[in-house]
């Protein structure tokens, strides 16, 4: 890597926004993380290009962060530069036959919130995903009601090699529960497939949504939404639960008392609070039901 000093002063020259040693906790529902060697937004293809062809020149490794809702960044931060897509990224369109565009930078609720009024239905289960769309097609997020990935007809990529936007058709693409063949790609947006409905129905069942995830899920805290993936025919809140976890604290961590899935920072949680949390549960389980837990959320940066 470039050195660090140079880099990012060429890129604070670049981009005006840009902000050196930024707390990503300012940028992540969990409010944990460390700070990014360089943070900027980006609003606009042509910006977009230039910033790559600038990283590229100077070695720059790249993350590209969403909502920040799926991420537990480590205490230490990420080492180069953390990209944030907004502007023309988070703008959305209607399409001819039931067909929706969406950038990746706009969040899953308004997006969902949008089909609503415009009378298609299909996403109402993810009203309650709080992250945005290029992070939604990345790890194919949704709920046991349904997921992103059966709606996608085209994704749109940034290509490295080529320097330019890419449309990606549906048979290209692949999705499973929590992964798709997107992740670790620079998400651009998407163009979703939709069906016809009733404005009123399609209301009434993202109001259903919100009212049981209001009901069961920790919503007013700071958290990730579901920490680890439910193994098959398992729920992984009721083995958290039956194992004797919910509520336990580790420093300013805990298991969510409302779902025994969710991971709280309830009390200035650091990262390695959190580490320790996910240890124990994780022990305890493969203890008490010899099951193996897979992590959903991210972990990235430098302990």
């Amino acid at each position: 890597m470039a050195a660090r000093g140079g880099w990012r002063e060429k890129i604070s020259v670049r981009f005006s926004g840009a902000k050196l040693d930024e707390p990503l906790s300012r940028h992540t529902t969990f409010h944990i993380g460390g700070p990014a060697d360089c943070y900027l937004e980006i609003g606009n293809s042509a910006d977009l290009r230039d910033f790559a062809a600038l990283a590229a020149e100077q070695d720059v490794p790249v993350f590209f962060l969403g909502q920040g809702s799926n991420l537990l960044v480590l205490d230490r931060g990420i080492r180069g530069a953390v990209v944030r897509l907004r502007g023309r990224f988070e703008d959305m369109e209607l399409l001819a036959g039931g067909r929706v565009r969406a950038g990746a930078g706009l969040r899953v609720p308004k997006l969902v919130s949008f089909c609503a009024q415009k009378g298609l239905a299909g996403l109402e289960p993810l009203i309650g995903v709080p992250g945005t769309v290029g992070g939604a097609l990345a790890m194919n997020a949704g709920t046991p009601q349904g997921e992103i990935g059966p709606a996608v007809a085209e994704a749109e990529i940034w290509d490295l090699q080529e320097r330019r936007p890419r449309a990606l058709p549906r048979e290209d693409l692949r999705f499973e529960y929590r992964s798709s063949s997107l992740a670790g790609r620079i998400i651009l947006g998407c163009v979703l497939q939709l069906k016809p409905g009733d404005k009123v129905d399609i209301m009434k069942r993202i109001q259903s949504y919100q009212r049981k995830r209001f009901q069961t899920q920790p919503i007013h805290t700071y958290n990730v939404g579901s920490v680890f993936k439910n193994p098959p025919g398992q729920f992984v809140a009721r083995l958290v639960e039956e194992a004797g976890l919910k509520g336990r604290a580790v420093g300013g961590a805990r298991v969510s008392p409302k779902h025994a899935n969710f991971i709280e920072n309830f009390s200035g949680a650091t990262a390695r609070d959190v580490l320790e949390l996910i240890d124990l549960i994780r022990g305890e389980v493969r203890r008490i039901f010899a099951i193996e837990l897979e992590l959903e959320v991210k972990v990235v940066g430098e302990a």
